[in-house]
C-alpha cells in the first residue's frame, strides 16, 4: 500500500498500477493495437467482453501476495487471466524494459480472446495457443505471431518430450502446470505442438487440424477428437514432433490488415484515494479465492473511509462468495446507503435476494410482489449503468420466466445474454424454455435437440434431455 496507485483507462482496458504511469501508457498503447489486430482479422464480436482490467504490479516480488495458491503457496506465475461476469482480469507484473513482460500480458490477454474455448480445448492448446500470441509484432498493416520463443527451444533441446497422449490429460490442478520443475516443459510442448499443428511443414495434418474444436463441440473427448482428426496414432505426432524440432525451421504466421495500426489511442488517467487501492486489491485477492486476506483489505478500507460505498462492496462481494446470502444482503444495502452505483452491486443484491428464495433444491417458486418489484429495480439499475452485463439480462429473464410469466420477455433478455455470450449454454436452455412456452416450439425443440447431444455438463445435457422428451410429449 506504501505505492502511489492509478487508473488509467483506454478504450478497450481498465489498468490499474502502480507501476511508472509513461510505461503503462505505452503497455496500454501496444494492448490497444493487438485488440485492433484481432478485430480486424477474426471480427469485432471475437473481441467484445464485459470491461478488461489489467492489475499491473511493478516486480514480481510486489505480485507474489496476489497470486492464487497452490499447495497452500503462491503459485509459480509471471501473470495470470482470471474471467469473471462483470470483468475480465489480467493480473501481470511489468518490468520495463524486459520484452518477457509484454508478451506475459498477450498471453493472458489471448486467454480472454479464446474465452469461447476455454470448455472445450485441452489446457495443452489453451496454453499453446496463447504462447503462440505472445510473440505478437506489429508494423502498419502487418501483423506476426508464432515467431520462435528461444527459451523453450532451449527447453525442448535439454530435455525429454513429454509423450503427447501424456500431455493431453495435463489439467490446471497437474504437477506438470504447477510445479517450477515440470512447468517449463509443459508449456515448450505445448507451443512447439500447437505450432506444429498451426504453421509447420505438415501439409496434411494442418487442414485437419481444424476439425479438431468441431468434434470437442460435437461431444468427443480431447483424446478422441485429436486421434479423429489428425488420423494419425500418438506415436507418430511423437516422431514427427520430435523430427519437427529437430530440423530447427520455426516459421512465423504473418497476415496483412486493413487499416494502419501504428497509430495511438486516448487515454485517461488520474491517481486512486486509498479506499479504492483497498478495494481494488481486495477484490483481486477475493477473485483468486484468498478471501482471508481479501477480508483484511475490504476491513482496512472500512476503517479508513466509512463514508465510502466501497467497503459495504466488498464485504458483500465477499459474503456472497461464501454464499452467506443474508449477510451479502445486508452489507450491499448498507453500500446503497452510502450511494454506490455499482452495477455490480446492484446485479449482485438482486441475485443474493433470488438465491434466498429457492427452496432446498434450488427451486425459485412465487415471490411476494414488494421482493419481485424490489429485485427487478435493482437489476434495471444494473443494466442502466453497464448495458451489456449478462448477468443481469439472465437475472431479469428469470424473473419474468419465473415470477411474471412473460415469456416474450423472458426470450428477449435469454437472448440478449446469447448476444453477449454466444457460449452460454445454461442460457441457450432458458431460452428453449420460454420460446416454448411462448408459441416459438420449433426454435426451441431445435435448442434442445442440440443441448441434449451437445452440452458441455452433463446435468444440463440431462435435463435438456429430460425437456425435449416432455416437450415432444405435449
Amino acid at each position: 500500500m506504501q505505492w502511489r496507485w492509478f487508473e488509467l483507462r483506454t478504450p478497450h482496458f481498465n489498468f490499474t498500477s502502480c507501476v511508472l504511469v509513461p510505461d503503462v501508457y505505452n503497455l496500454a498503447q501496444r494492448l490497444e493495437r493487438f485488440h485492433d489486430a484481432y478485430a480486424q482479422l477474426a471480427g469485432s464480436q471475437a473481441v467484445a467482453s464485459p470491461p478488461i482490467t489489467v492489475l499491473a504490479f511493478p516486480s514480481h516480488t510486489t505480485l507474489t501476495p496476489f497470486l492464487p495458491l497452490y499447495d497452500g503457496k503462491p503459485a509459480n506465475l509471471s501473470g495470470f487471466f482470471q474471467r469473471g461476469s462483470d470483468e475480465n482480469l489480467i493480473v501481470v507484473s511489468f518490468v520495463r524494459n524486459n520484452p518477457a513482460a509484454m508478451n506475459v500480458i498477450y498471453h493472458e490477454y489471448t486467454h480472454l480472446l479464446f474465452r469461447r474455448n476455454e470448455n472445450l480445448w485441452p489446457l495443452w492448446l489453451q496454453e499453446g495457443m496463447a504462447e503462440a500470441y505472445s510473440t505478437f509484432e506489429v508494423s502498419q498493416r502487418e501483423v506476426q505471431i508464432a515467431l520462435p520463443i528461444p527459451s523453450h527451444l532451449r527447453t525442448l533441446s535439454e530435455g525429454s518430450l513429454i509423450p503427447v497422449q501424456t500431455l493431453m490429460s495435463v489439467d490446471h490442478d497437474s504437477p506438470m502446470y504447477n510445479e517450477r520443475e515440470q512447468q517449463g516443459m509443459f508449456y515448450a510442448e505445448a507451443w512447439i505442438l500447437t505450432h506444429y499443428l498451426m504453421n509447420g511443414d505438415n501439409p496434411l495434418l494442418k487442414p485437419r487440424f481444424h476439425q479438431f474444436t468441431p468434434l470437442l463441440v460435437q461431444g468427443q473427448t480431447p483424446e478422441e477428437a485429436f486421434t479423429n482428426s489428425l488420423g494419425v496414432t500418438y506415436a507418430a505426432i511423437d516422431r514427427l514432433l520430435a523430427h519437427y524440432i529437430h530440423q530447427g525451421v520455426f516459421p512465423a504466421v504473418q497476415c496483412q490488415v486493413s487499416a494502419n495500426l501504428d497509430t495511438n489511442h486516448w487515454s485517461t488517467a488520474r491517481f486512486l484515494t486509498p479506499v479504492e487501492t483497498a478495494f481494488r486489491l481486495g477484490k483481486e485477492l477475493m477473485r483468486v479465492k484468498r478471501v482471508e486476506d481479501a477480508d483484511l483489505y475490504f476491513k482496512k478500507a472500512l476503517k479508513m473511509a466509512p463514508a465510502s460505498p466501497l467497503p459495504y462492496e466488498g464485504l458483500g462481494l465477499l459474503a456472497a462468495d461464501k454464499t452467506n446470502h443474508t449477510e451479502a444482503v445486508d452489507w450491499l444495502k448498507q453500500s446503497f446507503d452510502h450511494h454506490s452505483t455499482s452495477f455490480l452491486a446492484h446485479t449482485l443484491y438482486a441475485q443474493q435476494k433470488l438465491d434466498l428464495a429457492m427452496d432446498s433444491e434450488g427451486r425459485l417458486g412465487a415471490m411476494p410482489g414488494d421482493v419481485v418489484r424490489d429485485i427487478r429495480e435493482h437489476l434495471i439499475l444494473s443494466i442502466e449503468s453497464m448495458p451489456d452485463y449478462a448477468t443481469a439480462h439472465q437475472l431479469l429473464g428469470l424473473l419474468a420466466l419465473s415470477q411474471d410469466h412473460d415469456y416474450s420477455e423472458a426470450s428477449s433478455q435469454f437472448t440478449r445474454v446469447l448476444e453477449l455470450q454466444p457460449e452460454n449454454q445454461s442460457t441457450q436452455l432458458f431460452l428453449a424454455q420460454s420460446n416454448f412456452r411462448s408459441g416459438n416450439k420449433t426454435a426451441a425443440l431445435n435448442t434442445l435437440e442440440f443441448l441434449s447431444q451437445h452440452a458441455h455438463n452433463h446435468d444440463l445435457k440431462k435435463e435438456a434431455e429430460e425437456l425435449l422428451k416432455e416437450y415432444k410429449q405435449r
